[in-house]
């Protein structure tokens, strides 16, 4: 599977890319990821870039993506040069998040939304890679799938 997590930086896209590269190591998958831009302040782009069980290196060429992920909307447009299958957190879910747990955690409960949505990875086997507070925000979040309404925010732009 090809991925890009894109996002801005306090956001914890970095976060985010290590605990699905963990997910799919326990499960005796290669994974290979690279940071093409960093942190350089607060609020700057962050894009990582990821091969799950394919390919020597993590670069992903644009327009192949199999999943982008969008922690910021506001790059939407930039989203689109890597692929049409783009996952977007609705406004409800952020919102949900923002109200559920402490900020610090918020990326972790979006994680189990990310997580129960795709299917890509178990949300049991994905919590015992976390430490106890951010396992509680992730099932928090994957057991929020269960109870929302309109379950999809994939989007095909």
């Amino acid at each position: 599977m090809k991925l890009v997590i894109l996002g801005k930086g306090g956001q914890g896209v970095i976060f985010f890319s290590r605990i699905i590269a963990q997910a799919a190591s326990k499960k005796a998958v290669s994974v290979r990821s690279t940071e093409i831009k960093g942190m350089a302040k607060k609020g700057g782009t962050v894009e990582i870039q990821m091969k799950i069980g394919e390919g020597l290196s993590g670069l992903v060429r644009r327009g192949t993506a199999d999943m982008v992920i969008l922690l910021s909307e506001d790059l939407i447009d930039y989203a689109k040069t890597f692929g049409s299958n783009i996952f977007m957190f609705t406004k409800e879910e952020i919102e949900k998040a923002l109200s559920s747990v402490p900020m610090r955690y918020v990326n972790t409960f979006l994680l189990g939304i990310f997580v129960k949505k795709t299917k890509i990875f178990d949300c049991d086997d994905v919590s015992k890679i976390l430490d106890e507070e951010n396992k509680k925000s992730f099932l928090m979040g994957c057991n929020y799938v269960q109870f929302s309404p309109g379950n999809s925010s994939e989007r095909g732009n």
